[in-house]
């Protein structure tokens, strides 16, 4: 199985955080392949595909209208495995419904984590992984 470049494994942290905060469906799906296996710690399963990662965004969206990445230093990239990591700053304000249910607190948060993607040659990830502390999040917006 060939590998994807270095360089786009480097830049890929940098598209991603962009396609969070800028909040057009179309190019956020451009980030991520048709089926992409995304695992985050707030979801109570996996998904898959754009289905799965169509709602996701949309729903952050919908909770979280002001919702932005900022890049924490430089990614780890593990060109062998097609593989970069990086550390993010997640910051929001909590003015609409999310999760399904869950009362609007208003409030603001700030959240860092990471994410793991594997990345395919098309410049897309394959695979998303997150990892961020859950509780520190709703506790921020007031719902733990």
């Amino acid at each position: 199985m060939p590998t994807t470049p270095t360089d786009v494994l480097t830049a890929y942290p940098a598209r991603y955080c962009a396609a969070w905060s800028q909040r057009d469906l179309a190019e956020a799906l451009d980030v991520v392949s048709a089926d992409v296996h995304w695992v985050d710690p707030l979801l109570p399963e996996p998904f898959s595909g754009h289905e799965g990662a169509t709602g996701f965004f949309q729903g952050a969206w919908q909770g979280f209208p002001d919702i932005a990445f900022e890049l924490l230093g430089e990614p780890l990239v593990d060109a062998a495995n097609s593989r970069v990591s990086a550390e993010w700053r997640m910051t929001g304000t909590h003015t609409g419904e999310f999760p399904p249910g869950a009362p609007i607190s208003g409030n603001s948060f700030s959240v860092v984590g990471s994410d793991t993607w594997e990345v395919g040659q098309d410049g897309r990830a394959v695979s998303v992984h997150a990892h961020y502390d859950t509780l520190t999040l709703l506790r921020a917006i007031g719902l733990a």
